[in-house]
């Protein structure tokens, strides 16, 4: 049998000792960092969604493949009596699809993800005050057990008011800068995700000198099998070849579209129509509505197709077919609206948000003379005009034809390298968040935010995109304001001239909008945040409870925990089958981990 000397066995219990110090000095640093420095918090709620998410199921739109999630709890500010965490029931099974609007999604049977876990840097308010738009955890003020993460909006001293979904200071809009727009934005529509369907349409409409190469926006130059261009000269003569931007809506909606009827014909057929539909009980009909003294139909929403077919087969004069088929058209454009994909279950009004963001990652085998982008805020159009060889950029007004602002633009690392070459590639993010024009190219501003200060903010445009469901007329007033927005957001353009040009990326955003809420606080009126207190908003403004809604307002500086400044162990759930059993386990969820601007 060996032999085990006396120098092995004190070997080994030096080595245990050891191991055991290292053991505790983990231990007590981890207590140490949890209690002075670092802890963990779970989300369980949506008020910062899609950004930050509470408890929630993951949805693949069928249609456009889409992923995107579908909150399943909510806090007080939703009115709801059913336990959202139950398996869902009637409406509250079904998601619509934030980027193609497929509605009818079912979501039952699809297993619950946990909300976000932040990592929060404790303290640090010891030292300084948040700053506005940061994000914060504290201490529920009516439930100091409960931990919430906001965004702070308002200030010791500010005088706050929300106006027309904007945060306005001692009179005056707070202007968020590009890095804040970048932590706020929320997803309009990807043309990653093109819903494969024949009545759908892309929400780009292309020039003739573009074509589709995998779904993606070509220059006729760079599509495969084109010809090159011939010469300079003909670089150099060629014309911008714009995309157009249109929201088109699949379903459903409050926006509305209107069609003249001037001939007697049409509206005989109307006559008709009208007298049926005043004998049945309100159905979807009650979307159409006629305005005797201009002479126009209008529709609430998209018509839909019963609705059209029946309208169709009702007509006699090829005068009402047309304007049929031309409403139903035009119901399909509609505005940006603050819905939320996550939020299928609330019931909420939906408001006009005019605020938005363009952001392509364009390529290029043969350098463009010129890419241009057309940004409208109120009733102004901004040109932005980019100069890729000479990587000069200009901010355009149009209607006065002045320059009003000028920089350079850092070529990426990608394009650096490829510098004695004609391929390269820049990335184009343009704003017109809070009344200012913002320029962003590799992810850097070009030049200091172009303000604007003539932008109508009147209260009237608060009001919601109401229902006719109830057979009510139709507002002329709402008719013509929403006709105006829609007009304005369709200004949006992203346009290259000359060159083999490729669209990598090309997608829309939208900023937050605050709601009125329960109109409590900062809404009918300014409130003046009192000392050392944070006025704090939800990015899921529809359903967030916040300081626009509490009986307190605002936040004590006592309360603050500290600032998240991390998502960490995300995780998804997996179903596993094994001979003949199924076992639900959670997965890490790596591309959920990330920095919190």
């Amino acid at each position: 049998m060996p032999h085990r000397n006396s120098h092995d066995d004190s070997f080994d219990l030096r080595w245990l000792r050891s191991a055991i110090d290292l053991a505790l000095g983990f231990v007590i640093a981890v207590i140490l960092l949890r209690t002075f420095i670092l802890e963990g918090y779970l989300i369980s709620t949506g008020s910062m969604a899609p950004g930050l998410r509470g408890f929630h199921r993951r949805i693949a739109c069928p249609s456009c493949r889409y992923d995107f999630a579908f909150g399943i709890a909510f806090d007080d500010s939703v009115d709801s009596n059913s336990p959202v965490i139950a398996e869902p029931d009637g409406s509250r099974r079904y998601a619509t699809c934030p980027n193609c609007g497929q509605i009818n999604i079912d979501v039952s049977g699809v297993p619950n993800s946990h909300g976000d876990q932040l990592l929060v840097q404790k303290h640090v308010y010891d030292f300084r005050q948040p700053r506005r738009w940061e994000v914060v955890v504290f201490r529920n003020p009516a439930s100091p057990g409960e931990a919430f993460v906001k965004r702070v909006t308002g200030l010791p001293g500010d005088r706050i008011q929300v106006i027309n979904g904007d945060v306005f200071i001692d009179g005056q809009i707070a202007r968020k800068d590009f890095r804040q727009q970048l932590a706020t934005r929320i997803p309009v529509c990807n043309v990653h995700y093109l819903a494969d369907e024949e009545d759908w349409l892309d929400p780009w409409e292309l020039d003739e000198g573009w074509s589709s190469d995998n779904g993606l926006p070509v220059t006729a130059a760079s599509a495969p099998d084109a010809a090159p261009a011939t010469s300079a000269t003909a670089v150099q003569n060629a014309k911008t070849q714009w995309l157009r931007f249109r929201n088109w809506r699949w379903f459903g909606g409050h926006h509305l579209a209107e069609t003249p009827l001037m001939d007697e014909e049409s509206l005989a057929d109307w006559g008709e129509v009208q007298a049926r539909y005043d004998s049945l009980p309100v159905t979807w009909s009650s979307r159409l509505d006629f305005d005797e003294e201009r002479r126009v139909l209008r529709c609430e929403g998209v018509m839909p197709d019963d609705l059209q077919r029946d309208l169709l087969r009702q007509a006699t004069s090829a005068a009402f077919k047309s304007a049929i088929y031309r409403l139903a058209a035009l119901s399909h454009l509609s505005p940006i609206t603050d819905r939320y994909g996550y939020n299928a279950m609330v019931e909420s009004p939906e408001y006009v948000v005019s605020d938005l963001m363009l952001r392509s990652k364009i390529s290029w085998t043969s350098p463009p003379v010129m890419i241009q982008a057309q940004v409208p805020i109120g009733n102004q159009i901004f040109g932005v005009v980019i100069n890729p060889r000479t990587m000069q950029v200009e901010l355009i007004d149009i209607d006065e034809r002045t320059v009003v602002r000028s920089g350079r633009f850092v070529p990426d690392e990608a394009s650096q390298s490829q510098r004695d070459a004609d391929s390269g590639q820049l990335l184009v993010e343009v704003s017109n968040f809070d009344q200012q024009v913002i320029v962003a190219i590799n992810g850097h501003t070009c030049f200091d935010a172009f303000e604007i200060h003539d932008v109508d903010t009147s209260t009237d445009a608060l009001e919601a995109l109401g229902s006719s469901g109830t057979g009510q007329k139709l507002d002329a007033g709402k008719v013509a304001q929403i006709a105006i927005k829609a007009e304005q957001q369709r200004r949006w353009a992203l346009g290259v001239k000359g060159g083999s040009v490729r669209i990598e990326d090309l997608e829309m955003f939208r900023d937050v909008f605050y709601t009125p809420g329960r109109r409590r606080n900062a809404v009918e009126s300014e409130f003046t945040v009192p000392p050392n207190c944070y006025f704090v908003q939800g990015d899921n403004s529809p359903a967030s409870s916040d300081s626009r809604n509490w009986p307190d307002a605002c936040v004590p500086h006592r309360l603050l925990i500290g600032r998240p400044f991390l998502v960490h162990l995300p995780s998804r759930p997996v179903v596993l089958e094994f001979g003949g059993s199924r076992r639900m386990i959670r997965v890490p969820e790596w591309s959920r981990i990330r920095y919190i601007r």
